[in-house]
């Protein structure tokens, strides 16, 4: 019979309620450098934008296909349009199923309104 000691920590692949910074830090926030991330098969991105930042596209892969596509949001009018989010706005997207997000935006992590952050959750 053997025992273990301390705690374990889920560090990916599960279910995510509060969200996880696509960074892998899961306390410390830091700004998108890159713009091609691993989603984990979570079912929602948070995307915030600075002050002076924003975030004209977004993209996400599929496996199964091997391909890059924009992701749409409904106008509410039985219309599309290609995800963007303003500057100094938080948008969450459902991208249930997407194994990479990619993510076109006007920015710099050197200068704090300009930065763009991603996180992902489940819920």
């Amino acid at each position: 019979m053997s025992t273990t000691s301390g705690f374990h920590t889920h560090s990916s692949w599960g279910r995510t309620r509060r969200p996880k910074n696509v960074n892998g830090a899961s306390s410390t926030v830091h700004a998108i450098s890159e713009t091609e991330y691993f989603t984990e098969n979570q079912r929602f991105l948070h995307v915030q934008a600075g002050t002076s930042a924003a975030v004209s596209k977004i993209e996400l892969y599929y496996h199964a296909s091997a391909t890059w596509s924009t992701l749409q949001v409904s106008d509410g009018d039985g219309t599309y349009s290609d995800a963007a989010v303003a500057a100094g706005k938080v948008v969450v997207f459902e991208i249930a199923g997407a194994d990479k997000v990619k993510v076109t935006h006007a920015g710099d992590s050197s200068n704090a309104a300009k930065r763009t952050f991603l996180s992902l959750s489940t819920f």
